[in-house]
């Protein structure tokens, strides 16, 4: 058994004076094994919110400084530190394990704000949104990370404006998108769309890891029911806030996402042949969903369903392990499925004994998940995009800033295509390192790569539309991504970005299967990927020309 020791946390800038400490001094004892981390005494604490890799040191975002007693640097903490900062004691708190008692100060850390886009931008007039285009709401825009109290006090009062008995006459649904990073949800109107209210927050799973692997670790790891719990909470506080017990909930996740809520064993996602436990369409009441485990401390009560409040909940059905739900909302949302939406015409016309043009779905994050599809016949593929859409440990920058701040290095000279900087870059709010370009170029070329690949095995068509959805295409500036060759230059000009489409869907799938316009057993159909079927899902992996153009594309150039 490892031996105790005790570890003084600092909470400001100023250094400890250990001869004069006081009770009023702004520190904190702790007490914790020897053999343990120092993430997991301050994570249990809250005095951190964890680090985005899953505690891999791949981020480099869990920095903490040694005052006193530092521990000698792990391999990972010299590979990512600089060796000035590691002689000043900065440690890795994912990685260093302290052997005896030490005093660490925790930086204070810039709150990097990340939008939360709520709203569906219209579409090509080809595609038929029911006018919903017209309808957007006031209430249906980006919110920040953080609302400001006036506008959350606005969207109170704007609630309770809408009474009980109205909203219940006139059907109301509760639409919810359960991103990895962020979770949106919003009260609408069953039979308008109308934004009634809306609530958003970052995923609070995010100390156990930015992406789904880290998360599907972190419950092997023994976490599953909290990671649970986590998101039950933030549904409990979407549904405290619309204060109204609604018709049905549609809840629009990916599959990792989707089955942390669910309680499910996710050891099969994270290892081939990434088999899901459910991926059809499920249906069950809130009273089930928000039901306790076995042996959770009373203080999960922050989950608990108000009395009198049972209503039906829709978990969105996914295609394959890493396209999920959210995907397949987006893809109803567009009218992109065959087998439920009829081939539409394309805004490109294919030319006469020419194959006809096909739609393309990128959806971004720290997870790319792509479809492609001719009307009749649809490829969907998922691939790893790491941390390069999330900021770096030296930035403040997103990932669309990121590739607009790339752009422009590349035009003035001051990078070459292989990414490397040309002449020192001042470190200032636009700070990149050799790292943040290289998770960049790493995150586009698997994006590129994957494109190209649904491109080629549908024949090589023209393509007509390429949506981009999600909040990072909504941010992303297409021109610098087009400078780098993320997106391809033949696309020029038939590019498009939709917005919140999982959102959207989840609203649409919701109030269509309540509203018996679709059947569970028509969607399962058009869902079902079978060899002589209409839907095809891709393993990059297992592309013999993938290694290669994923090499190809890591270069910065346009294409």
């Amino acid at each position: 058994m490892s031996e105790k020791i005790e570890i003084t946390i600092v909470m400001d800038d100023e250094k400890l004076n250990k001869g004069k400490q006081s009770e009023q001094s702004n520190s904190i004892k702790l007490t914790q094994e020897s053999s343990m981390t120092v993430m997991s005494v301050l994570r249990e604490r809250k005095l951190l919110s964890g680090s985005f890799c899953g505690g891999r040191g791949d981020c480099g975002r869990c920095l903490v400084q040694f005052l006193a007693g530092a521990p000698l640097p792990t391999g990972i903490e010299r590979s990512c530190l600089e060796p000035e900062e590691l002689r000043q004691g900065f440690r890795l708190a994912c990685v260093t394990r302290p052997k005896t008692d030490c005093v660490i100060r925790i930086p204070e850390q810039d709150v990097q704000e990340i939008p939360i886009v709520t709203e569906l931008n219209p579409v090509s007039q080809n595609i038929d949104l029911n006018g919903q285009q017209n309808k957007l709401s006031e209430n249906q825009i980006s919110f920040a990370m953080k609302i400001s109290e006036s506008t959350a006090e606005a969207a109170r009062n704007l609630n309770k404006n809408v009474s009980v008995i109205s909203r219940r006459k006139a059907g109301v649904m509760i639409a919810v998108d359960l991103g990895t990073t962020t979770i949106a949800m919003q009260l609408r109107d069953m039979a308008s769309g109308e934004v009634i209210d809306t609530y958003c927050e970052l995923n609070p799973q995010r100390p156990y890891g930015a992406d789904v692997l880290s998360r599907i670790q972190a419950s092997c790891d023994g976490h599953r029911e909290v990671l649970r719990r986590l998101v039950c909470e933030t549904l409990m506080r979407g549904l405290r806030q619309f204060a109204v017990s609604p018709v049905c909930m549609c809840i629009a996740g990916n599959t990792t996402m989707e089955h942390l809520l669910l309680g499910y064993d996710v050891s099969t996602l994270g290892r081939s042949p990434f088999t899901p436990v459910e991926i059809g369409l499920q249906e069950m009441m809130t009273s089930r969903l928000f039901t306790k485990s076995e042996g959770v401390a009373e203080e999960a009560d922050e989950a608990s369903l108000p009395a009198g409040w049972d209503f039906p909940v829709y978990i969105a059905p996914g295609i394959s392990a890493f396209v999920g739900g959210d995907i397949v909302a987006g893809l109803y949302t567009l009218q992109m499925l065959p087998g439920i939406f009829a081939p539409c015409q394309r805004d490109v016309k294919a030319e006469a004994g020419k194959q006809e043009s096909v739609t393309l779905l990128i959806d971004l994050g720290t997870n790319g998940e792509i479809a492609i599809t001719d009307g009749k016949r649809m490829l969907v593929t998922a691939t790893a995009a790491g941390p390069a859409f999330e900021g770096g440990r030296n930035s403040a920058l997103i990932g669309t800033d990121r590739i607009a701040l790339t752009a422009d290095l590349l035009r003035q000279g001051k990078m070459d295509e292989t990414g490397f900087l040309a002449e020192a870059n001042n470190r200032n709010e636009h700070y990149l390192n050799q790292k943040d370009i290289r998770d960049l170029q790493m995150a586009k070329a698997a994006i590129r790569a994957g494109v190209e690949i649904l491109w080629e095995k549908m024949g090589c068509p023209e393509i007509g539309m390429v949506y981009l959805a999600g909040g990072f295409g909504y941010h992303l500036d297409v021109e610098a991504a087009l400078v780098i060759g993320l997106l391809p230059e033949r696309l020029r000009g038939r590019i498009q970005s939709v917005g919140n489409t999982a959102l959207e869907g989840a609203y649409r799938l919701g109030r269509d299967l309540t509203a018996g316009d679709l059947m569970k057993s028509r969607l399962e159909e058009a869902l079902a990927v079978t060899e002589s079927g209409s839907l095809h899902a891709v393993n990059l992996a297992k592309q013999e020309g993938f290694e290669r153009l994923y090499i190809q594309y890591m270069n910065l150039e346009r294409n």
